[in-house]
């Protein structure tokens, strides 16, 4: 049987930063357990890949052609997940013709839940919503049983979600990611403007719910973008524990200590929730 997660305990959390092809399920799906296998034999607990990271994420139209290509390879993937967990990015089909940007979180074999996106970009160079449904947070929010909620993206560009995962008693945030490169003229400290953001939000998140937050980012070329990497884990002090490369594929174990967030939260106002401001929000 695959271990729980002790709340009190260390965790060994797998960062697959992988390139993925675009629309190419069977190629995609030997890449997945190639990872998922190196991650078990380094003794890690869970391993997360990048969103869309089984059908790539520019996928246009295509998008409504490979829900059943990902039903069939995460078939495939589930008996590879023997003692580990897997978080793998998926286009689900929630109705004939209705599509989602989700993420499936295997374990013991099974697909314990499948999470779908909630704020779908659709500005600059993003589409999201020509093609997908958002979630509905009133039904498909939730958790693990073990006390670890998955987020897709730009979920964590907005404070909802995060907050509300972690008021259902998540003690680490998920976050996949297909983030392109932006703001390579505009460096920040000598990196690109888009790290500089993301390093801003994943700190303020972990650091203002006092939990652990893993980001897996997509890296390499897709079409005309490429993606550029950066995963990595912070602490609930808001401290980067590890990081991944930037501009191309890397994997890295990272054991996270999950007691640290008990002590964090002796010194925060994280057990003070004034759910007044979320009705003066519904009333703006």
């Amino acid at each position: 049987m695959l271990p729980r997660f002790n709340i009190s305990g260390r965790v060994r959390i797998a960062l697959a930063q992988v390139s993925t092809r675009i629309g190419d399920i069977k190629a995609n799906k030997g890449k997945h357990i190639e990872y998922i296998e190196r991650a078990r034999s380094e003794g890690a607990d869970l391993v997360v890949f990048p969103e869309l990271s089984l059908t790539g994420y520019l996928l246009r139209d295509v998008a409504y052609e490979v829900p059943r290509a990902c039903i069939e390879a995460l078939e495939e993937i589930k008996k590879a997940c023997r003692n580990i967990r897997a978080v793998i990015g998926v286009v689900r089909e929630v109705r004939p013709g209705v599509i989602q940007n989700a993420a499936a979180i295997i374990g013991d074999g099974e697909i314990e839940c499948v999470v779908p996106k909630f704020y779908l970009p659709t500005y600059g160079l993003f589409e999201e919503a020509r093609y997908f449904m958002p979630g509905d947070p009133l039904k498909d929010l939730k958790i693990t049983k073990d006390g670890f909620g998955v987020l897709i993206c730009e979920d964590l560009w907005h404070p909802e979600p995060a907050e509300a995962l972690v008021r259902l008693g998540a003690e680490v945030l998920v976050c996949i990611a297909s983030s392109p490169l932006r703001g390579l003229n505009n460096p920040v400290e000598g990196r690109p403007w888009i790290d500089h953001a993301w390093t801003s939000i994943l700190n303020a998140t972990a650091l203002t719910h006092a939990v652990h937050v893993v980001f897996v980012n997509r890296a390499g070329p897709e079409d005309e973008e490429f993606f550029w990497g950066g995963s990595r884990v912070v602490g609930p002090n808001g401290v980067e524990l590890a990081r991944c490369k930037t501009m191309e594929e890397d994997f890295k174990i990272c054991e996270i200590d999950l007691s640290e967030n008990a002590r964090a939260r002796r010194f925060s106002s994280f057990r003070i929730h004034l759910r007044e401001f979320h009705h003066a929000l519904s009333k703006l």
